[in-house]
């Protein structure tokens, strides 16, 4: 059976990419999470970071790649943890713009 539109768009859309945050202008990981249930669309940091150092209530996610899948970022739940051997990612938070020193 051909893939229809929406199952390209759909591939397309999971399809990890480096953006710039409309927001800050920083470069981020796009994509959104290829689960059925609760696809979610995620802006992550595109440097992997050390699990252990992450700073707490920030989401982590995975970015699972192979030799015979495409990239993918994946939500990182404590099953999966456990034995992760993937490269970890950490949503992105814009930076906190300078103050404006004197107002008009």
């Amino acid at each position: 059976m051909r893939p229809t539109p929406a199952d390209r768009a759909e591939a397309s859309a999971q399809t990890p990419r480096i953006r710039a945050c409309p927001r800050c202008g920083a470069d981020t990981l796009t994509a959104r999470t290829p689960d059925r249930v609760a696809a979610v669309d995620v802006r992550a940091d595109p440097r992997p970071i050390d699990p252990a150092c992450a700073p707490p209530g920030r989401l982590l996610w995975c970015l699972v790649e192979g030799d015979h899948i495409p990239a993918r970022i994946r939500w990182r739940d404590r099953w999966h943890a456990t034995a992760c051997t993937h490269p970890v990612l950490i949503d992105h938070h814009c930076q906190p713009q300078p103050v404006q020193e004197t107002l008009l």
